[in-house]
């Protein structure tokens, strides 16, 4: 026999507009008593199947309705069953018909209430929670501290949640283990900035409750508890709390978000990578969590498909949370400017800037692009108006350090360098870059310092190790020189200012033939350095004619001096 459409009660009754979903009808009515009339059998059918097959005791319920359409209460049960399967537009419709038969039902309007804060009806949803409280009768499933729930978010006022938390704590006073009014006490209180561990012990009493959840739900209080955690500073807490929460209910794309903001900042981009996808396979256009992927792989270095994921973000569905699609064009700016697509980065970054002036980690990335362009004075333009935005921002310090290094004020330059290392003491990038600096003035006890602090910090940063050698160098430390390069080698066999310096060491050395090999690897591995070839070509001469023998004082002195630290310019903060 055909199904039963949905749509056929909703012309019936002048709603074909709504949109119904075509559900079937159970499998024991369906082949035996689809045509029966008889109105209580499938009202029977529709309450029994609420519970374990809501998306059949629809089919059901609709038929009641066919028999029935003036009973009010069938509707109500009608579009609890659709609210709960987050059919919301459907759910609205049919709490509408309920509250035209039955005005003075609460379950109706607080459902109702819920269903229009669903679709961001705010002023609709609002007046309906506040009818529900007034009529205060007929709640059936639902309770008055539903109603004072969604009233308190759709206010957002301190006075809102005041007065919900009293409801709270008047059903508390009966039922200490409500889970319902734990967890939305809870929630209120951390809407109302209350002190986090008294906050978390709400939650964790929630979890611990009766079970009795109404329109809450565990997955919520795990995940109350986690954001409660992060206010804390309890991160790797947080991310356990998420993972129960996930482990409930894995097709949760928020949790999935917020499992990734997390473990973004515990500095973990793999991880936080990893919890993106998984958002976005859930809910693919979404444009906040898409500029937070775009963020991870910009700091993975993963430059084309941070582009393409920014692009995705601006084109996606305009949900943004707390970012905007401002810093959106930024990041796209920053992954333009590592593929080398410079004049692009800056048509990004002056988009950026354009919409939201007033943010100084637009302008101090806008210099980067204008610094990578050369454009020296307006990068050092751009920076120092990202620091009369905001002075604390480290990255902009060292940025202007490195401008001003290209502008050939190596002692300003110094100067902003310790700035941004007091608002940033563990950041590698900017000790190697300080120490490249002093290398530079002469300075080379600093420098082996500064290259030591940034290697403390990240014993893989090829150019700490290959200022730490300089610096050897240069106060001639020539083993320990040696030793540095090799480590700068080990890390990054292709690079080929390392194997130039360790060729130089080695000469320096009288490891000849070493010296040899390794100035020739370097020449293979680029063969435009300059460096490696004038020393292999004294090498070559002096051994021919000592046979490989110590050379005078003379011959050492034809040897090139070791190379520059790697610009600044190659180097991001």
């Amino acid at each position: 026999m055909p199904q039963i459409p949905s749509l056929k009660l909703a012309s019936k009754l002048g709603l074909a507009t709504i949109g119904l979903v075509l559900l079937a009808v159970p499998a024991v009515a369906r082949d035996r008593f689809q045509d029966l009339k008889d109105s209580t059998y499938w009202m029977q059918l529709c309450t029994t199947l609420a519970k374990t097959q809501p998306a059949e005791a629809v089919t059901a319920c609709e038929r009641a309705i066919e028999l029935r359409s003036g009973d009010g209460q069938l509707w109500s049960q009608y579009g609890a069953l659709l609210l709960n399967l987050k059919q919301y537009p459907e759910a609205i419709a049919a709490l509408g018909q309920a509250l035209k038969r039955q005005p003075n039902h609460s379950q109706a309007w607080s459902d109702q209430c819920i269903a229009l804060t669903e679709v961001a009806q705010t002023a609709t949803a609002l007046a309906a929670c506040e009818k529900a409280l007034e009529v205060n009768a007929n709640w059936g499933e639902r309770t008055p501290i539903t109603a004072h729930h969604y009233r308190s978010l759709l206010l957002g006022t301190p006075a809102a949640y005041q007065a919900a938390i009293q409801t709270y704590d008047q059903v508390l006073a009966k039922n200490p283990q409500d889970s319902q009014a734990l967890f939305y006490r809870g929630e209120a209180m951390q809407k109302l900035g209350q002190p986090p561990g008294e906050t978390i012990d709400y939650f964790k009493r929630a979890l611990t409750g009766n079970g009795q959840w109404g329109q809450a739900s565990p997955l919520a209080a795990w995940r109350g508890q986690a954001t409660t955690q992060k206010t804390m500073g309890q991160l790797d807490q947080a991310v356990q709390s998420f993972d129960r929460a996930l482990h409930l209910q894995p097709n949760d794309a928020l949790t999935w978000f917020q499992q990734g903001r997390t473990l973004q900042e515990l500095n973990r981009p793999i991880d936080a990578l990893t919890a993106y996808h998984r958002t976005l396979y859930l809910q693919p256009n979404w444009s906040e969590a898409l500029l937070a992927q775009c963020r991870v792989l910009n700091q993975l270095q993963q430059a084309e498909a941070a582009s393409a994921t920014c692009e995705k973000a601006i084109q996606g569905d305009g949900k943004w949370g707390q970012a905007n699609i401002a810093q959106a064009w930024n990041q796209n700016s920053v992954a333009l400017t590592m593929l080398g697509k410079l004049e692009l980065a800056l048509a990004y970054a002056n988009r950026a800037v354009g919409m939201q002036p007033e943010v100084g980690e637009m302008w101090n990335d806008r210099a980067v692009v204008l610094w990578y362009l050369k454009r020296d004075d307006e990068a050092l333009e751009s920076v120092r108006r990202a620091l009369a935005l905001n002075g604390e921002d480290a990255r902009a310090w060292a940025n202007l350090a490195r401008i001003l290094r290209s502008l050939n004020q190596p002692n300003e330059a110094l100067t902003a360098y310790k700035q941004a290392l007091k608002r940033d003491p563990k950041n590698a990038g900017t000790w190697a870059n300080l120490s490249a600096l002093q290398w530079s003035l002469g300075a080379h006890p600093g420098a082996l310092v500064s290259a030591n602090e940034a290697l403390g910090i990240n014993p893989k940063l090829v150019q700490g190790w290959q200022n730490r050698a300089l610096a050897l160098v240069a106060l001639k430390n020539f083993p320990d020189a040696q030793q540095a390069y090799e480590r700068a080698i080990a890390l990054d066999k292709t690079n080929a200012e390392s194997w130039t310096g360790l060729g130089l060491v080695l000469a320096q050395l009288q490891q000849y033939p070493k010296a040899i090999q390794a100035l020739k690897t370097a020449i293979r591995l680029n063969p435009q350095q300059a460096v490696a070839q004038k020393a292999l070509t004294a090498l070559l001469a002096a051994t021919a004619k000592s046979g490989e023998e110590e050379r005078s004082e003379g011959d050492r002195e034809e040897l090139p001096e070791n190379p520059l630290p790697s610009s600044d310019r190659d180097t991001s903060e």
